[in-house]
């Protein structure tokens, strides 16, 4: 069984050069986009960390055992 497959156009030489470098050009840019989306993730990972860590060490104290009077 064969599928649909998408077909190249039918561009002369000069439009190909075009259609090539527009393709590249989608092609760095989408990985631009992926690149900083990737950065955000990792920054909000670690600031979620360090909020964390220090919401434990600045939270409450540990709880102490009160010596009852007799």
């Amino acid at each position: 069984m064969t599928g649909l497959a998408l077909e190249a156009p039918d561009l002369p030489l000069e439009a190909s050069d075009r259609y090539l470098a527009a393709s590249a050009l989608a092609h760095h840019l989408l990985m631009d986009f992926a690149i900083k989306i990737l950065i955000v993730v990792v920054a909000l990972v670690v600031l979620g960390l360090g909020m964390t860590v220090i919401w434990r060490r600045v939270g409450r104290p540990p709880k102490r055992q009160r010596k009852i009077d007799e």
